[in-house]
């Protein structure tokens, strides 16, 4: 039997600073840090609140999303292009969040890289997105 969660329809986006972000150029980032206020599941793993690292890998195919406080959790994932201009963001994750208020990771974009979705949900279900993005 698959087990699907229920996904509430309203559609939301939050705000948060990462606190810090070491540039190669411009407009491409190696890493960021950002705090996330709430836990989050990724791949079955529950992930808790805390602050998480988000680097590209040295070929600038995959990104890479530790825990800060527990060095030995960490996920890779191939990354490919995305559009990134001079308004948008250094940093960006998407979680959907079910009807009981689990945050599933839906995708990270650093820069000019962004993963595939990374959780997919059956498309009949609404979501309910949230965002948590660096300063421009």
């Amino acid at each position: 039997m698959n087990k699907e969660k229920n996904y509430a329809p309203i559609m939301r986006s939050f705000v948060l600073a990462a606190v810090s972000a070491s540039a190669t150029t411009a407009f491409a980032f190696d890493m960021v840090t950002v705090n996330v206020p709430f836990n989050f599941e990724t791949h079955g793993k529950t992930m808790p609140a805390g602050t998480y690292k988000v680097q590209s890998a040295n070929n600038h195919y995959a990104l890479t999303l530790s825990s800060h406080t527990d060095t030995k959790v960490s996920f890779t994932w191939i990354a490919s292009p995305a559009e990134f201009g001079p308004n948008m963001s250094t940093l960006s994750l998407r979680f959907d969040i079910g009807a009981d208020g689990t945050h599933a990771l839906r995708s990270i974009r650093l820069g000019t890289l962004i993963t595939p979705v990374l959780d997919v949900h059956e498309s009949h279900v609404p979501q309910h997105a949230v965002s948590i993005s660096d300063g421009r």
